[in-house]
């Protein structure tokens, strides 16, 4: 679980420092990436539990 928070906090860590430079603070790209980093972990976690 610790993994998932840090995967999750560097992700919208790197989106504040492209949006900063990009000047385009949408959110849509982060928000999709935050539920495939989550979907990714409970599916693996799933099939660890299988195995």
């Amino acid at each position: 679980m610790k993994y998932l928070f840090l995967t999750i906090l560097g992700a919208v860590f790197a989106w504040i420092v492209l949006s900063f430079i990009l000047k385009d603070w949408d959110q849509e790209g982060l928000t999709i990436l935050i539920i495939g980093i989550v979907i990714g972990y409970i599916t693996r976690k799933q099939t660890e539990d299988k195995l």
